[in-house]
């Protein structure tokens, strides 16, 4: 019987809602942000945002009444920019497999081996990218380890967004702003010698750090993100009674449970990252766990493209298909324009030296 090339077109757009929420629902980082309203679409090249890690205003105490009150603009003005990655995936379907297909089953198996698995590849990569960096196709993305570099438009690499070192030393460029140049820009710190000693104290310093940093109304730290070892240390030393687990699995995900899982530390769900990729840290202590706190009430995302139909609005869009003269291929694209971007660092933390027991 056989099926057109066109028929993958029309049951990815039956599909198109559910394929373009699988990412923020695989990646809770994303989920929490676009959650709370903060995914926005960019009307130029890149987005400017105004950097207030503190008060903004200034107080007057009125003694005589003839007092001059002090102005109300404390910040510096200084004001950061992050720009969208651009980036397109593509994969071919072979002709003889649209020949040979017949009936739903045929379709249903092409489905599978085509679409959903590549757009779960360059998911995953994006995963990796961000939790660890160095991942060559998708290195435009942001990544929080500063031993890796992410370069959006060509511009200039700049070093991931979390630096292993106190606070008060961090000097790396974030989002076009070096870090410590202004009051208030740079992220929580610790590290751990000995998790049974005192992993969860040192835990609880950078999430109460970080928490205690921000508005009242922004809450706390929400998320942290930990690698194998410093994920399992932190659930041993639990006491069976207390181990709770978040499985918050919303209508129609279908990621299995073990990737969604997470266990409760205080205010956050700690998750088991299995895009944390040791071998892509260089400084010596995150090779001895690595921990990233999240404050997702401080994270934007934002997309370009308006028009479906030319360059896509940048939400694993997809285009296609076209054939490829010189191959028996039918080929089809995933587009992503994505930027990401924090405008308060001090609310986030880093812990390393989890995984030492």
């Amino acid at each position: 019987m056989g099926f057109s090339a066109d028929v993958i077109l029309t049951t990815l757009q039956e599909l198109r809602g559910p394929y373009e929420e699988t990412f923020t629902k695989f990646h809770p980082a994303f989920e929490a942000i676009i959650a709370k309203g903060q995914k926005k679409k960019a009307k130029g090249p890149y987005i400017q945002f105004g950097l207030v890690p503190e008060g903004p205003g200034s107080t007057t105490t009125l003694r005589t009444g003839v007092e001059v009150i002090q102005g109300g603009r404390r910040q510096t003005g200084v004001r950061g920019s992050a720009y969208a990655a651009t980036m397109i995936h593509a994969w071919d379907v072979p002709g003889q497999d649209l020949r040979e297909a017949d009936g739903e089953a045929d379709l249903l198996d092409i489905m599978q081996k085509y679409p959903e698995r590549a757009l779960d590849d360059f998911q995953q990569q994006i995963g990796r990218q961000l939790v660890s960096g160095g991942e060559r196709d998708v290195s435009a993305i942001l990544t929080f380890n500063s031993d890796q570099t992410y370069d959006p438009k060509g511009l200039g690499a700049e070093s991931g967004v979390f630096e292993y070192v106190a606070s008060g030393t961090q000097s790396n460029t974030t989002f076009g702003v070096a870090k410590n140049s202004i009051d208030g820009w740079y992220h929580q710190y610790e590290h751990i010698n000995s998790f049974s000693a005192e992993g969860r104290r040192k835990m609880s310093e950078a999430y109460y750090d970080a928490s205690t940093e921000g508005t009242r109304a922004m809450g706390d730290v929400d998320l942290i993100f930990a690698d194998r070892g410093s994920y399992h240390e932190y659930l041993t030393s639990l006491d069976d009674q207390v181990q709770i687990v978040d499985r918050d699995l919303g209508k129609g995900d279908h990621r299995p449970s073990a990737v969604r899982g997470g266990v409760k530390f205080l205010n956050a769900t700690m998750y088991l990252d299995r895009e944390i990729v040791t071998s892509r840290f260089t400084t010596a202590a995150p090779l001895l766990g690595v921990m990233f706190g999240i404050h997702s009430s401080t994270w934007k995302l934002f997309s370009q493209g308006s028009d479906s139909n030319m360059e896509t609005i940048g939400d694993f869009s997809f285009r296609g298909p076209d054939y490829l003269i010189t191959q028996d291929m039918w080929r089809y694209q995933y587009v992503l324009s994505l930027g990401i971007y924090c405008d308060n660092l001090r609310c986030n933390f880093a812990v390393t030296g989890g995984a030492q027991a």
